[in-house]
């Protein structure tokens, strides 16, 4: 607790933060005994589900406001099968003003209310020991005298004592009221801690005086903090207050979250578009000097295609002929002979004696010419002459003669 909320004390009229936390503007605050309402209360087993209920009208026949409604805060100091002891509190709104006041200068939010002498019993408890029997606390302070009766480690009585009091006369109401509450029994000690008068007190018991130095309340309180059974006192207007402002602090967080996720709605709505822009842009610009590599590249190839077409003999205008010619049967007879170097040759012819097998022999015959035949290379042995040799409008037998168009391709087509 003491390491996430901060620990304010309030003392002689003036708030000061005695423990800085995560959260800035919350804090456990810290009264003297004299500005709270301060009982130990015995709870019957019947009443044990709700121990304020049943102390609060105690607190209010204590109160200098009878008619203000009380928070009642309970801690539980001691549990039977008859009941349970309870420390019982409460600050009346009323005598609070000027402390609501501080809050406010210190822009802080109580989240819980703790008893100061209590955070300094926890810390200074090593010293006071362990004991059995009953003993008296007195500790000073600046608003005021804290006084506890201990019957062990369970207090029986405490209150808060003015400073200038009659001690004497305090310490014996004290010791009545305890002894009304727990029963009769001999006092051990009284331990004294701070500005105490203690002229006259030998005469109750022993006095032993505890050296407040290294007694420090703000971490009995943080470590009080920590335990969610500890004391807490705080109004319910207070917590209303205290639950307002998360409320309106968590709505600051998620409009500004909403504010953000907007900006970046708007951001991306109009970015993206000049994004893409930009991206198909340069996609455009590297198409475009892709296409101009490619450009010249191809050039380049048909440059060197068409210079190795021309130096290329082996499939030259002569050797094609010489081809087609020794494929051919002696009953045909060519005419309008079409030839475009290393791209195709086209001619029509007729077989005079009318048969269509002659033309379908002489198309095989030119299909089976193998390259290495012109070439004399043996590399070219498995490459035909001509691509392709087909006749695209077949074999027509008219007047005793069978006619026919005839293409034979240099090159193999391309997929459709």
């Amino acid at each position: 607790m003491a390491e996430t909320v901060n620990i304010a004390i309030f003392e002689n009229g003036a708030l000061s933060v005695a423990a800085k936390g995560a959260n800035e503007s919350e804090a456990v605050l810290g009264l003297p005994l004299n500005r709270l309402l301060v009982k130990v209360v015995r709870v019957p087993a019947d009443a044990a589900g709700d121990p304020g209920a049943y102390a609060l009208p105690i607190l209010n026949a204590m109160s200098p406001y009878p008619d203000e409604p009380l928070t009642v805060g309970c801690e539980t100091l001691r549990e039977s099968e008859s009941g349970s002891i309870v420390l019982a509190a409460a600050l009346p709104e009323s005598s609070a003003e000027d402390i609501g006041e501080a809050l406010d200068g210190a822009k802080l939010n109580a989240t819980r209310v703790d008893a100061t002498f209590l955070g300094f019993l926890r810390s200074a408890w090593p010293k006071i020991g362990a004991s059995g029997g009953r003993r008296m606390l007195l500790a000073g302070g600046a608003d005021c005298i804290s006084l506890v009766v201990l019957d062990g480690d369970c207090p029986v009585e405490i209150r808060a004592l003015s400073n200038g009091c009659d001690m004497r006369r305090e310490v014996m109401l004290s010791l009545l009221a305890a002894e009304d509450f727990a029963g009769a029994a001999p006092l051990a000690e009284i331990v004294v801690s701070g500005d105490v008068p203690v002229e006259g007190l030998e005469s109750f018991a022993p006095v032993r005086t505890v050296d407040p130095a290294g007694a420090d309340p703000v971490s009995g309180l943080a470590e009080r903090a920590a335990e969610p059974t500890s004391l807490n006192a705080l109004p319910d207007s207070w917590r209303e207050v205290l639950d307002e402002t998360r409320f309106k602090r968590k709505m600051k967080r998620w409009l500004a979250a909403a504010a953000c996720v907007w900006f970046a709605a708007v951001a991306v709505i109009a970015g993206v578009p000049k994004v893409y822009d930009y991206m198909a842009a340069k996609q455009e610009a590297v198409r475009k000097e892709h296409h101009a590599s490619y450009k010249r590249v191809n050039d380049k190839k048909n440059q060197v295609e068409a210079v190795r077409l021309i130096s290329n003999h082996d499939q030259g205008a002569l050797e094609t002929m010489r081809v087609i010619a020794s494929s051919m049967t002696e009953d045909v007879v060519l005419s309008k002979w079409s030839f475009r170097r290393g791209e195709r040759l086209a001619f029509t012819g007729v077989a005079e004696g009318g048969t269509q097998q002659s033309v379908y022999e002489f198309k095989d015959s030119a299909a089976a010419v193998m390259l290495s035949e012109v070439s004399g290379s043996e590399d070219d042995a498995d490459t035909p002459f001509f691509a392709d040799v087909v006749l695209p409008r077949g074999v027509v037998s008219r007047n005793g003669k069978a006619s026919f168009d005839m293409e034979c391709s240099f090159k193999q087509k391309e997929a459709e």
